[in-house]
């Protein structure tokens, strides 16, 4: 074969080929990223109709009856409570209701029911029953948001390939973004679209799709002041949403306000940042009023989100003071983390267990209302977060330069930026669960999406790393795809398992298909 010469920068016709095999890679990446999307989504409407393609089986319809009660001008659910439940001295000892035909995981206040759940879902049905007639279940909530996530994340995944790695080859996105699109507890939150999964869903999304226009925002000169508007609008709705959101959107509107003010220092110009941060500020304190309204006029108290009034299965009101506690934090690492699943012989093979209820330090005891559902750790069920660990090293060491590439003073600002920020909201919206009294799988979605994006970029950091050294990256990329496909099977697997009863009910043919053609 002949030499190929290398192409001369300054040669208009060199120029002009870079150009173009630079537009004939853009067009592969979109190409096989929206092939992957694709993909991804097919899945999603497998999961969440169990095998039954156009018929979505429901679970629940408590948004649709709050949208109706807003539609109505009322803030409490038409729900009629038993007449023996208004009749009890203390309804919210579930000894007392023992018997009595009571909705689960409701809040009960003066003789009426509420949703302790986030309203703006609700008002979203609201628009939505103008175009749709009947009642619209929890699960196209959960579908809608779950979606949203996805997309969001396909495109930040994709924004920050051609922004910050460029030299990343494009056969490594789509692999990425079916990553994304299939870490847990995605599939868990579809097989069971509940109200729960939906609040959950819906201030994820709303989280997420806030960050993505704070950055798009802030990544421009001048700061795009609407981009700010709307991300707040949005953190916002994830606060009227899953208030457990609130740790998370408090760090992200510091790092905006701290970036806002290092952008216009460079120019000594820090009267430029009023108008953006005033901004920021003004719409994040309006979504605040509005809850605190709405708060205020059901239970006459800014704070009470209807948790005080549960009616639940623990009788929550006799601990009240030890649903939240320090003391939960090691017990909850251990189980959120370390907890292994039970291998089976079959399918679906992987099975989740209760998480540990015995103290692992025996000094540290429980309270008794602790506990935990059925659960498969980080590190079993998405090992592939190890590599979240390189952005970590890379804001406290020196390996960043070998891993993140010549940048000028700007892009290492954003870049240091966007992952800081990715890494807090992670860490922020873990930490509430840490001291949170009752672990669940589902909660893994109050912040997975920023852990798995920060992951991804320490995935496409260590690449960089080894790209010069052939046999170093073969081993490299052996270990890091036997992850994503080790992460992608462990988290469908448990979902599949988990919610295998739900699926047997709904296509039980399908179910009995499976479990004959995996017995081979």
């Amino acid at each position: 074969m002949g030499h190929i010469e290398p192409t001369d920068k300054n040669n208009p016709f060199d120029q002009t080929i870079r150009r173009q095999l630079s537009d004939v890679r853009s067009r592969l990446v979109k190409l096989l990223s929206y092939l992957s999307c694709l993909l991804v989504l097919v899945l999603y409407v497998w999961l969440i109709s169990y095998g039954l393609w156009t018929k979505w089986p429901g679970t629940t319809t408590y948004y649709d009856q709050l949208a109706s009660s807003f539609s109505q001008g009322k803030l409490s659910l038409e729900l009629k409570p038993d007449p023996a439940l208004l009749a009890l001295p203390n309804p919210y000892d579930p000894s007392a209701r023992a018997g009595l035909q009571v909705p689960t995981d409701i809040s009960f206040y003066k003789g009426k029911f509420y949703l302790y759940f986030g309203p703006v879902p609700a008002l979203l049905l609201m628009i939505a029953r103008i175009f749709v007639h009947g009642a619209i279940g929890d699960q196209y909530l959960v579908f809608s948001f779950i979606t949203g996530i996805f997309i969001t994340q396909s495109f930040f995944l994709i924004k920050l390939w051609q922004r910050f790695f460029p030299d990343i080859p494009p056969w490594l996105i789509p692999p990425s973004i079916v990553l994304i699109g299939l870490i847990c507890p995605i599939g868990w939150i579809l097989s069971l679209p509940t109200v729960y999964n939906a609040a959950i869903a819906g201030g994820a999304f709303f989280f997420l799709f806030g960050f993505y226009l704070a950055y798009n925002a802030l990544d421009r000169t001048p700061i795009s002041i609407w981009r700010l508007v709307l991300a707040a609008l949005f953190w916002g709705m994830s606060l009227g949403s899953r208030i457990t959101q609130i740790l998370p959107v408090a760090f992200m509107a510091v790092m905006v306000t701290i970036l806002i003010a290092n952008k216009n220092r460079d120019t000594n110009h820090f009267s430029n940042s009023i108008p953006a941060v005033l901004a920021l500020g003004l719409t994040l304190g309006i979504g605040l009023a509005g809850l605190s309204w709405y708060n205020w006029a059901r239970f006459g108290s800014i704070f009470e989100t209807g948790i005080t009034y549960q009616l639940a299965g623990p009788y929550l009101q006799k601990y009240q003071h030890d649903l939240f506690s320090p003391v939960y934090i090691l017990q909850n690492l251990y189980n959120y983390l370390f907890i292994p699943p039970k291998i089976k012989s079959a399918f679906p093979f992987l099975t989740p267990i209760y998480g540990s209820l015995n103290p692992i330090i025996s000094f540290l005891p429980l309270p008794k209302i602790y506990y935990s559902q059925e659960i498969a750790g980080y590190v079993f069920s998405s090992p592939f977060v190890v590599f979240a660990i390189i952005p970590m090293l890379n804001l406290v060491s020196r390996f960043e330069q070998q891993t993140t590439g010549v940048m000028n003073a700007e892009d290492q600002r954003i870049y240091t930026w966007l992952t800081t920020s990715l890494l807090g909201s992670f860490v922020f919206g873990f930490t509430f669960f840490l001291v949170f009294f009752w672990v669940a799988m589902r909660y893994f979605l109050d912040f997975t999406p920023a852990l798995i994006l920060i992951s991804i970029i320490g995935f496409w950091q260590l690449y960089r790393y080894y790209a010069r050294r052939p046999v170093s990256k073969f081993i490299y990329l052996l270990v890091a795809f036997g992850l994503i496909l080790l992460s992608i099977l462990a988290s469908n697997l448990l979902a599949l398992s988990i919610n295998s009863g739900t699926f047997r009910q709904f296509n039980p043919v399908l179910w009995r298909q499976l479990v004959n053609f995996f017995r081979r």
